[in-house]
């Protein structure tokens, strides 16, 4: 058997932070929160709520992705003219 050296404490892979940890407790707000309106019956107004954040996004990715798809249209333009 050959001679296998197991690592140090200092030579062991750090952890890469508590990302984990952090998505877990935003799920676990999630749903609290899911649960919270469906018990109170403010159904109406969270679904207003919704709609103007997946608005406010929609509207970003609209104008991020024509701004963005313009500069790398003018940057490919570029190359070819070189």
């Amino acid at each position: 058997m050959p001679n296998v050296e197991k690592p140090s404490a200092s030579e062991a892979p750090k952890g890469k932070g508590c990302l984990a940890v952090v998505m877990a407790l935003g799920l676990a707000l999630l749903v609290f929160a899911a649960l919270f309106v469906l018990t109170s019956g403010a159904i109406a107004p969270a679904a207003v709520a919704g709609g103007i954040i997946f608005g406010v996004a929609a509207f970003h990715y609209v104008v991020w992705g024509w701004w963005l798809s313009g500069i790398i249209r003018q940057q490919v333009e570029d190359e070819e003219q070189q």
